[in-house]
Formats: structure tokens, C-alpha cells, sequence
């Protein structure tokens, strides 16, 4: 199958591998660039509306129709940048700081599937905002307390 240089395929209009209209390839895997525009990012919104499409296409395929051009609709993009801040670009409004934070907490959280899940993050979330807690740990594999020889 046909690779970019960062190793992504390089799908057809249907995100499926050129020659073979039965196997589809979605998300940060895919190289999906129509008219000469760049490629889309490896984004979770990309890859949901990649994998809904994907979805009617193969559900198509199995009642004997064909497959259908996937057209991304870009609703923007938003990241934290900080404590209390992140930025949101929704194209037709622009906005940083605490709000933009809370909206993409909301928004994070309401993409979750189950209550469950959607509790135990915010959980999660609220703990470590108080505590001032870390998102990421090193494991080094040696425990630097002890002495060596011990």
C-alpha cells in the first residue's frame, strides 16, 4: 500500500487503500488530502468523522451499493495550554483563557461513552486540580531512594 513519509497510507476519496475498496483506513493512520490541500490532522475529530462515514460505506458495501467521498467538516479546535488556560478556534469565534478551558473540559467530557466513564474522569480530573497532581510519570525502571549494592 502506498505510504507518505511519515508512514501514514495514503487513502482514495472513501478513506479506503487504492485497489482494494473493502479495506478502509482512519484516523492518524490515514493520509486523506483531496484538490491539492494538505493532508488532515491526526485528530480525534477527524478520526470520528472518518469512522462514521466508514461505517455508512461498509454498511452500503454489504447491501451490494458502492461507497460514497468523505467530506470533513473542520468544527474547529481547542488545547490546553495551562493551568486554567487553553485556546479555541471554532473559525467564527476565537477565545482563550479560563473559558476556553472549561469548554474544552465540557466538551472532552461529553464525548466519553457511559455515565460511568464521564464521572469517574471529572473525578479524576477535580483530584488532580486540587492536589496540583501531574498527567504524566516517568517509570525509570530503577528506584533512586535505594543505594546500588543494596
Amino acid at each position: 500500500m502506498p505510504l507518505d513519509r511519515q508512514g501514514r497510507v495514503i487513502v482514495s476519496d472513501d478513506l479506503s487503500i487504492p485497489g482494494h475498496k473493502e479495506v478502509f483506513v482512519i484516523g492518524d493512520l490515514a493520509h486523506f488530502a483531496l484538490g491539492g490541500l494538505p493532508p488532515l490532522p491526526g485528530l480525534s475529530p477527524v478520526a470520528m468523522q472518518q469512522g462514521r462515514h466508514v461505517a455508512k460505506n461498509i454498511k452500503s458495501l454489504l447491501s451490494g451499493g458502492w461507497t460514497t467521498q468523505f467530506d470533513y467538516f473542520d468544527k474547529g479546535t481547542m488545547a490546553t495550554i495551562g493551568r486554567n488556560r487553553a485556546v479555541a478556534d471554532a473559525g467564527f469565534m476565537k477565545f482563550t483563557g479560563f473559558l476556553a478551558w472549561l469548554a474544552w473540559l465540557f466538551i472532552h467530557v461529553i464525548f466519553l461513552v457511559g455515565f460511568r466513564n464521564k464521572i469517574m474522569v471529572l473525578l479524576g480530573w477535580a483530584y488532580a486540580y486540587v492536589t496540583y497532581g501531574r498527567g504524566a510519570r516517568l517509570i525509570t525502571g530503577r528506584n533512586w531512594g535505594e543505594k546500588k549494592g543494596e
